[in-house]
C-alpha cells in the first residue's frame, strides 16, 4: 500500500490506496446509461401525455356543464313563458266567465224574455261561426254551433302545437299585441252591450208610460 501526504492550505490530508485495485464502475457499456435516459425519456412523454388527456377531459366536462347550464336557462325560460301565457289564458277565462255570468244573470232577471233570449242565442251562433271562418273557415257543410265550438278547439290544440315550436321573442311579441287587440274589442263590446242594454230600458220604460191612463 502506498501511503501519500497532500497539503491542502494548512491542512494535510493522508490518503493511502492500493495501487493494485482499480475502482468499481456502476455502469460497464455505456449502452446502459442510453437505455436508462430512454426510459426515462419514455417515462417523461407517458407522463406529459396522461396530463394532457387529463386536461382535455377536464376542458370536455367544463364544456358540458356550461351546455348543460345554458340549456337549463333556455328551459327555464320557456317554462316561465309558458306560465305567462298560461296566467294570460286563465284571466282571458275568467274575464269570459264573468260575462257569461253577467249575461246568464241578465237572463234570469228577466231582462231578456222570450223573443230576446232568442236574439241572444242568435247572436251568439253568429259570434260562434264568425270565430268558425277566422280560425277554419266558411262552414259549408253547416254543422251545427257545437260541432263548430269542438271544431274551432281542436284547431286552437294544433296552433298551440305549432306555437311551442317557434321562436320564443317571436311568440311573446305576437302573444302581447294580441292581448292589447283583445282587451281593446272586448272593452268596445262591453260597450255595445251596455248600449243596448240602455236603449232596452229605454224603450221599456216609454212603452210603461204610453200604457199609464
Amino acid at each position: 500500500a502506498v501511503v501519500s501526504t497532500q497539503k491542502y492550505g494548512e491542512v494535510e490530508v493522508e490518503s493511502d490506496y492500493d495501487s493494485d485495485d482499480s475502482c468499481e464502475l456502476f455502469f460497464n457499456d455505456p449502452q446502459q446509461l442510453l437505455n436508462i435516459f430512454a426510459e426515462l425519456e419514455e417515462q417523461n412523454l407517458s407522463l406529459i401525455q396522461n396530463s394532457q388527456e387529463t386536461e382535455e377531459a377536464l376542458d370536455e366536462m367544463k364544456q358540458t356543464i356550461e351546455s348543460t347550464k345554458v340549456k337549463m336557462n333556455k328551459e327555464t325560460e320557456v317554462l316561465k313563458s309558458q306560465i305567462s301565457t298560461l296566467e294570460m289564458q286563465i284571466s282571458a277565462e275568467e274575464e269570459k266567465s264573468k260575462e257569461l255570468e253577467h249575461k246568464s244573470k241578465m237572463f234570469s232577471y228577466g231582462h231578456y224574455e222570450g223573443d230576446g233570449q232568442e236574439k241572444m242565442l242568435e247572436l251568439l251562433d253568429e259570434k260562434v261561426e264568425e270565430v268558425y271562418r277566422s280560425c277554419i273557415g266558411d262552414n259549408e257543410a253547416n254543422i251545427s254551433t257545437l260541432q263548430m265550438l269542438t271544431n274551432i278547439e281542436n284547431r286552437l290544440e294544433e296552433l298551440f302545437e305549432h306555437i311551442e315550436m317557434m321562436p320564443q321573442e317571436k311568440v311573446e311579441l305576437a302573444e302581447k299585441a294580441k292581448e292589447k287587440e283583445r282587451r281593446k274589442n272586448l272593452r268596445e263590446e262591453k260597450k255595445e252591450q251596455q248600449r243596448l242594454h240602455n236603449e232596452e230600458r229605454v224603450r221599456k220604460a216609454l212603452e210603461r208610460a204610453k200604457g199609464r191612463p
